[in-house]
């Protein structure tokens, strides 16, 4: 069963995919709320602000020698690690791409559903016990890593906000180490305590953990994010040559900025947990499956087979919505929702309401 679906992901072009979450071609028809996103739309922090009103000329005109040794120290100061087990480079996007070119294709594995660019760089690669499954669980990559040299796959999991046990997934990855394990953590900044989720600093070789604060400080303007593994052997014959400046000297001085506002994050959580929980409330009314992600991620995923036309009605409310579909993994369709912020929540709850007639009426 695994084989017929690596088979029908195979099939898939880029178009099957759809536009990417944020990508403002969306913005069109009278759409001005971009739900389909996953950034905070709370930051960046004022510091960040302040920092781009501060750039001086002689700022531009430096060869950002020492950007990538900073950004790998922020990482390791927050997260206690050795700087020298991290490695720079423009956010999880580069290192993800970075891999497709090192590690042979039919190697791979993809638990679905997954994000669009796992998908894109290691295409064919979508990995499932059985069809239709539907959430990331520690025995679907226990099946993965049993017949596969790499696994990736995020943790929070996006498209459904399902968040692994991190010792779990340290004893999955200690279980094959003949494999490597790859966790995208772009979106641990999230949940109530990021160091208690990350997998960073476990003592397991075949452990590479990708992470960016793009998302969750709101710049994802800005190209950064760090490669980790205690192995760091491991991380150069996986991700090849390094460029001689991998990041600009502007991303680093906007992530050093962000990545210090702790008041900031502390608030910017308690926020999103509530806009998250209102989210939930209101997309439970509609048909389908929402998944429920056991954390206060900031989005939502709502498995339902009317999911283009849910986004049609959003859409005519002014509120663009990502549909996912067979591509990603998702069967039958899904609908991911970033949490709107309380003066957008009256478009989708009157776009809720519209649906919910429609298929009274429809039912009628």
């Amino acid at each position: 069963m695994t084989y017929q679906l690596l088979k029908s992901v195979q099939q898939t072009s880029a178009e099957d995919f759809g536009a990417q979450g944020g990508d403002p071609r969306r913005m069109v028809d009278g759409v001005h709320v971009d739900l389909s996103t996953c950034v905070n739309f709370y930051g960046p922090p004022e510091a960040v602000h302040e920092t781009l009103a501060a750039v001086t000329v002689s700022d531009l005109q430096i060869h950002p020698y020492d950007a990538a040794e900073r950004m790998e120290d922020l990482y390791a100061r927050c997260t206690r690690a050795p700087a020298h087990e991290f490695v720079a480079g423009r956010g999880t996007t580069e290192f993800i791409w970075a891999l497709s070119r090192s590690v042979p294709r039919c190697g791979v594995a993809v638990p679905l559903p997954a994000y669009t660019d796992y998908l894109k760089a290691f295409p064919g690669r979508g990995f499932a016990r059985y069809a239709g499954e539907q959430c990331p669980s520690i025995e679907q990559l226990d099946a993965a890593l049993e017949c596969h040299s790499l696994v990736i796959i995020s943790n929070p999991h996006n498209p459904t906000g399902i968040a692994l046990d991190p010792d779990a997934l340290i004893a999955v990855a200690a279980r094959h180490p003949l494999a490597t394990l790859v966790v995208d953590e772009s979106y641990v900044d999230f949940v109530a305590n990021p160091s208690h989720a990350t997998v960073i600093g476990a003592d397991v070789e075949n452990l590479v953990v990708l992470r960016s604060p793009s998302k969750f400080y709101g710049i994802a303007g800005t190209r950064v994010g760090v490669a980790w593994s205690a192995d760091p052997d491991r991380l150069r014959d996986l991700l090849g040559q390094r460029e001689t400046w991998p990041i600009s000297g502007l991303d680093i001085m906007v992530a050093e900025a962000a990545m210090a506002s702790h008041e900031w994050a502390d608030r910017s959580r308690l926020l999103l947990g509530r806009d998250g929980r209102w989210l939930a409330d209101e997309l439970r009314r509609l048909p389908g499956t929402l998944i429920e992600a056991g954390v206060d991620v900031h989005f939502r995923c709502l498995f339902t087979e009317a999911a283009p036309e849910l986004a049609d009605v959003f859409a005519a409310h002014g509120v663009g919505v990502r549909v996912l579909s067979r591509a990603h993994g998702v069967y039958p369709d899904a609908l991911r929702v970033l949490a709107p912020l309380p003066r957008q929540q009256n478009c989708v709850a009157a776009a809720v309401d519209e649906a919910l007639c429609d298929a009274l009426a429809v039912a009628a």
